[in-house]
């Protein structure tokens, strides 16, 4: 989706979210780890990605943060699918760093891993 290391997105309840303008296109594909759908909503005439809705959690949109006015208006304060993550990936400290998503397939909370110095999200052979 992305053609890179990460993808940045912040997660909203989906009544606190309206798009103006022309309707997005959408791709939908199949999560390996869930088996429910992801769908990705770009931009019809530039193919950037603007959001992703969930088969898995109906109630909430993520919004790419490449498409906010100002993405740096908005704090990281977590990483998920660390265990996916490529090479020389580093993970900032301080940071709530999930290996896969922030909840099991049942629904139930993950325990974080929070570092207090920067790692290498696949070791140290960047």
């Amino acid at each position: 989706m992305t053609g890179s290391t990460s993808y940045a997105q912040s997660t909203y309840p989906m009544e606190a979210v309206r798009f103006s303008g022309e309707p997005m296109s959408r791709y939908s594909h199949r999560s390996e780890t869930s088996s429910k759908q992801v769908h990705v909503h770009f931009c019809p005439r530039c193919g950037t990605t603007l959001s992703l809705t969930f088969e898995r959690w109906p109630e909430f949109r993520a919004i790419s943060r490449g498409a906010f006015d100002d993405p740096n208006s908005v704090s990281i304060s977590t990483h998920i699918w660390t265990s996916s993550a490529q090479t020389g990936v580093m993970l900032p400290p301080g940071t709530d760093c999930f290996q896969l998503a922030r909840a099991d397939l049942a629904g139930s909370p993950q325990t974080p891993e929070c570092f207090d110095t920067p790692r290498f999200a696949r070791g140290s052979d960047a």
